[in-house]
């Protein structure tokens, strides 16, 4: 590229920081002045007011100052995140520019795009332009030639005839590129090659077409963003929350989106992204944290890590029995059983009974049908049976006061009673009555109340109650005798179903506010578990992001490799995105030959090392542990992960690692809650999906720890999270799926 363009360019971005320097300016002085104000208010309120000894007329005074320190506190908040758009806008206003011919239109305009729109204070017109905003879109969508863009004045058509990327640090062009077709492959290349940071990273300045328009869809109430290890999913989902906040900022706000992800650990890894791109954070949660209120405090619930660390460690027999279960409480067989149980609870709940007091008629039964059948048939069962229970008490209340009127009379009328004072007796008639109507108030409560927990418990004892409701359905051994309510512990497997019990019995916790719900790593969720999500958020969008080969426990959908042909039914909007931007090509293709197909998927060619495979002694796994990870660290890769099966391994060998070279700075993220440090760290496969690591060093990769079917595609999780080098250890014999694939794919040291 000319001297000429390349002068020119950094010329209009030095009159782009001109701008930014003067807005920041006045910004920085008006947030002063809203906390200099505030600050100024809230010791006129603590201070000056005598509050405690204060008059009428001094309480409405402080009354209305609180009123007013809340507008003016709302006032700052706005005027500080413009404040830190504007910082945040001044490490890089922009990263490409495309000129358009509008048709119509004089002449030719240069649009830089950036991650937030910044206008000239004098012309009113546009520096930059948001990566969201509709004319931006055609910088991802179009190469040079024809475009459009769809605006709030219908199609928009013209001409691009250049686009350019650029990379700014420090207030210069660092250097800059003309790209025709697409985001240039060797400035995605360039960004793709450096290391992991601590966190997630954006991907707005590198946002391919098919990424683009799945962030962009607003039309359908279901989008799958479906493609395959390191294809942008999340960062595809978390890039569509932020084009909603855009887009619908009158109607949508930050507490109107919820994303629910595998664990705690993502949520911590994904919570900067959204900060970056000028968005507040929205409300990340589990599946987990969402059902357990719901289910009782009193009842400990199985997670899905605890639940897979479990199944690791049991003897194969066991381990296949529990995935039979797994495999049929997760099964629309099993569904379709829970559907017709609910019936029958529901038609017992039904059988009411006349509610007397002496011989006085309360509420009939037939009565009380008619409320439960027609004036409460908007609600779910166990709701419709407590507004019973309130009228039947609300009924009861004169019923109650006549009998009692003259239960009074005939403890007057007795002679042990004459000389005694009117409360006497009527302290005596209340104990009476209480006595009396006691056990009928008791029976009364019980049969208006569902133990849906108790129900389920009955399921699975009572043969001939799963006969009545199953028919020739005949569950696994296991899934009879392997309950674990007796112990107040529900079984992972029995979570969903209990919840769909308990919602549809009692109601589900309904959030109508929620407009829009992201479900990261949707392969992992039962067909049960959506439908109970999209009962619980009636007005929602939704989007699902998956990837069928990374199940943790493909045995919940047991029939499709591809998540398209599973949610057919639900008919969503599918955006499958086919390209790799996270491996090597050698490591993408090593994690191919774990899954023994190919996937239907490329990756950008971006070379490295092969991964490789060493076979040791068990006695000293922990030093060439040792030694891998300092090989990695004088490379200089920030991030690497020992990613381990389970959690007792990755104790293991975390002490093992201590007591060789009490110096390496390492961290153990074993527990769900953990939060996600850059370094070297220990982690099981279980808390590592979604993750990615610069390095990533599978310890123990033998026939013992992935043997089985099933944990085939769990050492393909584990091997997919590395980045640049993939290194594995094993003790005694290989991983069949590791043995089974063309020895070209990786080097046996």
């Amino acid at each position: 590229m000319q001297d000429k363009d390349f002068q020119l360019e950094q010329g209009w971005l030095d009159f782009v920081y001109e701008n930014i320097d003067k807005q920041l300016a006045q910004e920085e002085e008006q947030t002063k002045r809203y906390r200099d104000n505030l600050q100024g208010m809230r010791t006129s309120l603590w201070e000056e007011h005598g509050i405690s000894g204060a008059s009428t007329n001094q309480m409405m005074d402080v009354a209305q100052q609180i009123t007013e320190l809340r507008h003016r506190a709302t006032g700052f908040g706005v005027q500080h995140r413009l404040l830190q758009q504007l910082q945040m806008a001044e490490k890089a206003p922009y990263f490409g520019r495309m000129d358009f011919h509008e048709e119509g239109m004089p002449g030719t305009e240069a649009m830089y795009i950036g991650i937030r729109s910044l206008m000239d204070q004098e012309t009113n017109l546009a520096l930059v332009y948001d990566w969201r905003a509709p004319v931006s879109s055609m910088f991802y969508d179009y190469g040079l030639g024809e475009a459009s863009y769809e605006g709030p004045g219908g199609m928009y058509r013209g001409q691009i005839s250049l686009k350019r990327q650029y990379r700014i640090r420090q207030r210069r062009i660092v250097y800059m590129f003309d790209s025709e077709l697409k985001i240039d492959d060797e400035f995605l290349q360039e960004v793709l090659g450096q290391h992991a940071s601590e966190k997630m990273r954006t991907i707005v300045h590198t946002i391919q077409r098919e990424q683009n328009q799945a962030i962009r869809n607003d039309k359908d109430a279901l989008l799958l963003v479906e493609g395959p290890a390191g294809s942008g999913k999340t960062s595809v989902a978390l890039h569509r929350v932020a084009y909603l906040l855009y887009r619908y900022r009158d109607s949508i706000h930050s507490q109107n989106i919820v994303i629910f992800s595998p664990n705690h650990i993502f949520c911590d890894y994904i919570s900067h992204v959204l900060p970056e791109l000028g968005e507040e954070n929205v409300v990340q949660t589990t599946f987990q944290d969402f059902v357990e209120p719901f289910l009782g405090w009193e009842w400990e619930a199985e997670t899905q890590a605890w639940y897979l660390e479990s199944l690791a460690q049991q003897d194969p027999s066991a381990r296949q029995e529990r995935i039979k279960t797994m495999a049929f409480k997760s099964s629309p067989e099993f569904k379709g059983v829970l559907d017709r149980f609910i019936d029958g609870i529901i038609k017992d709940a039904c059988s009411f009974a006349d509610v007397r007091v002496g011989p006085q008629l309360v509420i009939s039964g037939r009565e009380q049908q008619r409320l439960y059948r027609e004036n409460y048939s908007y609600l779910p069962p166990q709701k419709r049976l407590d507004k019973i229970y309130r009228r039947i008490m609300f009924l009861l209340r004169p019923a109650r006061k006549a009998h009692l009127k003259g239960v009074v009379q005939k403890v007057a009328a007795l002679p042990i009673f004459d000389s005694e004072p009117w409360w006497t007796v009527a302290r005596e008639a209340v104990k009476q009555v209480n006595e009396e109507l006691g056990p009928m108030l008791q029976n009364l409560r019980q049969r208006l109340v569902i133990d849906a927990i108790g129900w389920y418990r009955r399921l699975w004892q009572e043969p001939e109650l799963w006969e009545r409701v199953a028919g020739g359905i005949k569950p696994p051994t296991s899934a009879v005798n392997g309950s674990l309510l007796e112990q107040n512990q529900i079984a992972f497997e029995d979570v969903v179903p209990l919840t769909y019990l308990l919602g549809e019995l009692g109601g589900y916790p309904v959030r109508r506010w929620i407009q829009h719900v992201v479900v990261d790593e949707v392969q992992d969720y039962a067909p049960m578990q959506l439908d109970i999500l999209r009962k619980a958020f009636p007005r929602a969008q939704f989007t699902f992001v998956g990837d069928a080969y990374q199940s943790l426990h493909p045995y919940l959908w047991q029939r499709d490799d591809t998540l398209e042909g599973v949610f057919a039914g639900l008919e969503p909007k599918t955006v499958k995105l086919t390209k790799s931007y996270r491996s090597t090509e050698e490591i993408f293709r090593f994690c191919d030959g774990l899954l023994g197909k190919r996937i239907p998927a490329e990756t950008v060619l971006r070379h490295g090392q092969q991964p490789t495979v060493r076979r040791v002694k068990a006695e000293e796994q922990t030093r060439h542990l040792h030694r891998l990870i300092r090989d990695q660290v004088d490379l200089n890769y920030e991030t690497i992960a020992v990613i381990c099966q389970t959690a007792e391994e990755c104790a293991r060998m975390y002490q093992g690692l201590r007591r060789l070279d009490p110096s390496l700075d390492l961290a153990l993220l074993a527990k769900e809650r953990s939060k996600f440090a850059a370094g070297v760290v220990i982690v099981s496969v279980f808390l590592a999906k979604g993750l990615e690591f610069d390095a990533v060093i599978i310890p123990e990769a033998s026939e013992s720890c992935y043997g089985e079917e099933y944990q085939r595609r769990i050492l393909y999780v584990a091997c997919s999270r590395a980045l640049h080098s993939l290194s594995l250890l094993f003790t005694g014999h290989l991983a069949p799926f590791i043995e089974a694939m063309p020895k070209e794919l990786y080097i046996l040291e």
